[in-house]
């Protein structure tokens, strides 16, 4: 029998792990993937989807997309992240009819927003410009990490 071991991370909110930028996009586009193809053909990015951000929370594994974009000459990282999760369908009272879907926002102090765009270097007024051009993007915003907890912080630490 082996067995799992568990670890528990204190983080400070001063740390340099949460040392990125974070915008946040309201859009009408719902598919993750289509909002990247939107973002792709129209910011000429090249998003790639990656390994998707996991959060277990009462036995319930929630899913988030993450697609990362890494231009070569500028060695710039871009990452865009859901903030809504995959809904997972939960049986209760062992029954089938009884069942319900429940998603998870990672992000809960900001539920407005349906992505998040993390980026390790501050973006360039052109691609604000550019942004401002988008129909299809109603609102976006720069991110206050100070005002989101450490607990949903962490939610933003991905997976490499």
């Amino acid at each position: 029998m082996s067995i799992l071991k568990t670890y528990s991370l204190d983080w400070e909110v001063n740390d340099p792990i949460f040392d990125f930028n974070l915008l946040g996009f309201k859009t009408c586009i719902n598919k993750d993937y289509d909002f990247v193809f939107y973002l792709n053909k129209n910011c000429k990015f090249n998003f790639k989807r990656v390994n998707d951000q996991q959060i277990i929370e009462d036995g319930i594994t929630y899913i988030f997309s993450i697609y990362r974009f890494f231009h070569e000459k500028t060695k710039q990282k871009l990452e865009l992240i859901s903030n809504f999760s995959f809904p997972q369908t939960i049986h209760e009272n062992d029954s089938f009819f009884d069942q319900i879907e429940k998603v998870k926002i990672l992000i809960p102090e900001y539920k407005y927003y349906n992505y998040f765009l993390k980026s390790d270097v501050i973006l360039d007024e052109e691609f604000y410009i550019n942004l401002g051009n988008l129909k299809n993007i109603y609102k976006f915003s720069e991110i206050n990490i100070d005002k989101i907890k450490i607990k949903n912080l962490e939610n933003l630490i991905l997976p490499t």
